[in-house]
């Protein structure tokens, strides 16, 4: 027979502490006390934390255009590169015509002797 069928038993040590247990938890478990209070409020946050990540998460989907822009500057950059690799080009291109313009191919022959024909135009 347990100890509950027998009057007068004592209660064993584990039924005790599982007793002592679940009135420690029936007593703070309910609406007012500070375990109560402390578990409201994480599962509390945590429910507004998903909302607001649900509403950030929509907010880039639906109306983050930032790629776009970036994509815009980037297609700028590129133009505005190939534009003045074409000005460096063409400002080399007049330095070396007025280079050519000085030449001198007289300058380039050794004193006394003859021009040599691949210093000509």
């Amino acid at each position: 027979m347990s100890a509950k069928q027998i009057e007068g038993a004592k209660p064993s040590l584990l039924s005790r502490i599982g007793g002592g247990i679940s009135r420690t938890l029936a007593s703070n478990l309910r609406p007012g006390a500070g375990i109560y209070s402390l578990g409201y409020g994480v599962v509390g946050g945590l429910v507004l934390s998903g909302i607001v990540y649900a509403g950030r998460t929509l907010n880039i989907v639906l109306f983050d255009h930032e790629y776009f822009k970036l994509q815009s500057r980037k297609r700028f950059y590129e133009k505005q590169l190939l534009f003045s690799r074409e000005q460096d080009e063409s400002a080399k291109a007049h330095y070396l015509a007025a280079l050519a313009g000085e030449y001198d191919p007289v300058a380039t022959r050794m004193p006394f002797k003859p021009l040599d024909p691949k210093y000509r135009f």
